[in-house]
């Protein structure tokens, strides 16, 4: 492996850590939502969508696989599993939340056809976050060893 080898793959490293930053915070911010007096719902559920975005993006940036500029998590998790098949069941899942990005955030949507998730659907999104979370810090540590 030449230099220019390294110095690439410990930047795809650095980039997907950053990734993977953003998306901690996230996820500390769905926690924080939900354990609230009065539960913020459709804003846990923005931060929901925001962190599996984030981890998505820092495992395509792991792969190498280019992506474009989306909220899409169909379509990013698809991009993903066709690396990392072995997660194709968890990215799928994924693809829920691509609504929960924007049916919040926005005046004139909040009465979309979306109406704010429950607690326990957003606790099960959390959860599988958090596990491709997980394998992404993986994925970051063994590359490291490489």
């Amino acid at each position: 492996m030449s230099g220019n080898d390294q110095d690439f793959d410990d930047e795809r490293r650095r980039e997907a850590d950053r990734w993977l930053a953003v998306a901690i915070a996230d996820m500390r911010a769905v926690r924080l939502c939900l354990d609230a007096d009065e539960p913020m719902l459709g804003i846990a559920a923005y931060h929901c969508q925001q962190a599996a975005e984030k981890v998505v993006k820092g495992m395509l940036v792991m792969a190498g696989i280019p992506f474009a500029k989306t909220h899409d998590m169909t379509r990013l998790g698809d991009l993903a599993a066709s690396r990392y098949a072995e997660f194709q069941p968890l990215l799928a899942e994924l693809g829920r939340l691509t609504v929960w990005g924007y049916a919040y955030r926005y005046p004139g949507l909040e009465d979309a056809l979306e109406p704010e998730p429950p607690p326990e659907a957003l606790v099960a999104a959390l959860q599988t976050i958090d596990r491709l979370a997980d394998n992404l810090c993986l994925l970051i540590a063994a590359n490291k060893n490489a």
